[in-house]
């Protein structure tokens, strides 16, 4: 059995694949629900409707709708609710956010080689494509950077690696923000980028640069018109590992926090910011089928 496997190789405490079981044993504080996308909604709404905390994993939903919903769910529960976006707390992206506070424009991408066209997250209903997927992480890291709210995203893109799938894999867009502020996206499943590796991020304003290379591999973090010009894992404290690094580990550390000492986290995404990275995706999505511009307000 799975859940047998699971026990003896976490050493876990107890283990059951009854969802209830855990919505209904109080002695349970939070619920992570880190399964298919398609479950991701539904299972959000009954853990908050049985006032239960819930960390749910990106994306929050694959439509707005579904979105919608659970953000009302958990406003009137009042369980605290956090979002699984954790490229927020890699030292790396936080270092950009000190460099380069308020850039005036924003590269981002995350680029993967193709994904198998069996896959679950390929699957239009489970998993709903890379864009929706995946793509999710990189529209919540630009908005965080630029702390600004978007207001508009035009793209242009469609199926170019799946065509016999009824999925959207590839975009590139620009989001425009309140303040001004330009960014510009691109996600897909269409290869391997050579120079800022599989996700990347520059931050531009004031004569002043912030790259941020390979934030899934080994990062670092280059500066123009900053000092120092060159920073890797042994110049950020709290990258001893991979899960550090990319932000895994102090996602954990502020959801424990948070849940056990009230201590609100300072960098997570909220339920206002889940709702909004799938919001984003499926806005550039209708953008790429209309031709044309996508309305955030």
């Amino acid at each position: 059995m799975i859940v047998d496997y699971q026990k003896n190789k976490h050493n876990a405490e107890s283990v059951t694949s009854d969802f209830e079981k855990v919505l209904n044993d109080n002695s349970v504080d939070v619920v992570l629900i880190c399964t298919h996308h398609h479950l991701h909604a539904p299972m959000s709404v009954a853990a908050a409707q049985a006032g239960k905390n819930v960390f749910c994993e990106k994306p929050l939903a694959l439509t707005i709708e579904d979105c919608e919903t659970v953000a009302s769910v958990v406003a009137a529960a009042g369980i605290k609710f956090m979002g699984g976006f954790q490229v927020r707390f890699s030292p790396f992206l936080l270092k950009l956010k000190e460099v380069v506070p308020q850039p005036w424009v924003t590269i981002a991408h995350i680029i993967d080689p193709k994904w198998g066209e069996s896959s679950w997250a390929n699957d239009p209903v489970e998993g709903g494509g890379n864009v929706l997927s995946q793509g999710c992480h990189c529209f919540d890291a630009t908005c965080f950077l630029n702390d600004a709210e978007p207001v508009s995203i035009y793209a242009g893109g469609g199926n170019f690696q799946h065509p016999t799938l009824p999925i959207t894999d590839t975009v590139a867009c620009t989001l425009r923000f309140a303040n001004g502020s330009v960014a510009n996206i691109t996600i897909g499943d269409f290869g391997k980028p050579a120079l800022l590796g599989k996700s990347g991020y520059q931050v531009f304003a004031g004569n002043v640069t912030a790259t941020l290379f390979n934030l899934h591999g080994e990062p670092e973090v280059r500066l123009w018109g900053a000092e120092p010009e060159r920073l890797t894992r042994s110049d950020l404290p709290g990258c001893e590992d991979n899960l550090a690094a990319h932000g895994y580990l102090q996602e954990m550390r502020a959801l424990i926090d948070w849940v056990g000492k009230d201590i609100e986290p300072t960098n997570a995404a909220m339920i206002r910011d889940a709702v909004l990275a799938t919001t984003l995706g499926v806005k550039a999505i209708e953008s790429i089928k209309t031709g044309q511009p996508q309305s955030l307000l």
